[in-house]
């Protein structure tokens, strides 16, 4: 009889202590138990049609394998202007984002109406936002400045593509009332540049872009136009967050390689994660960095010596990782 109750309370406690009844635990290597606290997490993309979207996937795939506890969401948002304010309020754990918006949202430049102190630089070298100035070669537009008075598809309302564009008509004495714009998607916009209801349509991502793809296949004569070598390197001198980029004449057929300009794109993180957290971040991204190019080619430009050049301060956890690989004073 005493040995029937002994055994019943062994499998009462063990019954108890499972995780059914909430009282399970992590084993740790050496048998012991470890208690592994939830963490949750959003990341603050675009579109599912761009390129963020997939990255973000791919980075969900790695932290929910690589840290235990950890359960991420993949948010789909209006893309590179308003995935720094998500992060910066803690809305999104982490986001990405052009670089020069990071950098404008950080200062609380245009197109952002106050400085946003809470977001961190955590990775850099996503596949560049390439700038694609499409015009039909019929158009007689041959340089930037013959856009004056044009109609002009300048990207989707709150795209950065507009943005950039009024840079450039700045630099060159203009201003955005010397155009028409039509705020149209990069597809809608090379349709219709197509059909001439625009006289230049604007894309922007690492080429080729599926939208001038689209454009080539329509059989119209078109050209992309150039940042000539002195617009340029004065364009780079008054926007050193850009970089040069010359795209190769074989991506759309055309007779030469368009030089023109580009802006990387780069993932953030809210200032207030753990620093522990964002360590184990970075180096979950970096061993495990198959798994991200398996979702998203556009982060086959991320190097290790790339990552830590972002726009606006390091995380001092993705910091810390980098200063361990040596890539990082």
């Amino acid at each position: 009889m005493k040995r029937n109750v002994i055994v019943g309370i062994v499998l009462l406690v063990a019954l108890l202590s499972s995780p059914l009844f909430g009282g399970g635990s992590a084993e740790g290597e050496a048998g012991t138990k470890k208690t592994v606290k939830p963490i949750q997490i959003s990341i603050a993309t675009a579109g599912t049609g761009g390129a963020y979207y997939p990255v973000g996937v791919g980075l969900s795939e790695i932290f929910t394998k690589a840290i235990p506890g950890m359960s991420v969401s993949v948010e789909v948002t209006g893309g590179t202007v308003e995935n720094p304010g998500l992060v910066n309020i803690g809305d999104c754990e982490v986001g990405i984002a052009n670089s020069d918006m990071a950098y404008f949202a950080m200062v609380g430049s245009a197109p952002f109406t106050s400085p946003h102190p809470n977001i961190k630089g955590f990775i850099n070298g996503m596949a560049p936002g390439v700038v694609h100035y499409a015009v039909l070669a019929s158009s007689g537009i041959v340089r930037i400045d013959d856009l004056i008075g044009k109609r002009i598809a300048v990207g989707p309302q709150g795209n950065s593509t507009s943005l950039f564009l009024e840079k450039v008509l700045n630099l060159k004495g203009y201003s955005w009332k010397d155009i028409t714009p039509s705020y149209l998607s990069f597809s809608e916009g090379m349709q219709a540049l197509s059909d001439g209801k625009v006289d230049m349509a604007i894309a922007s991502a690492g080429p080729p872009v599926s939208a001038i793809q689209e454009l080539v296949a329509t059989g119209k004569k078109f050209t992309l136009l150039e940042f000539d070598d002195g617009f340029r390197e004065e364009f780079l001198k008054a926007y050193p967050y850009y970089i040069a980029y010359d795209i190769p004449k074989e991506i759309y057929g055309l007779d030469k390689d368009i030089k023109t300009v580009a802006t990387q794109n780069m993932l953030m993180v809210n200032a207030d994660l753990d620093e522990d957290l964002v360590y184990e971040m970075t180096k979950a991204v970096f061993e495990n960095f198959g798994t991200l190019l398996a979702a998203s080619p556009s982060a086959a430009t991320i190097t290790l010596e790339i990552a830590p050049n972002t726009s606006i301060p390091l995380h001092e956890g993705a910091a810390r990782y980098y200063k361990e690989r040596g890539v990082l004073k």
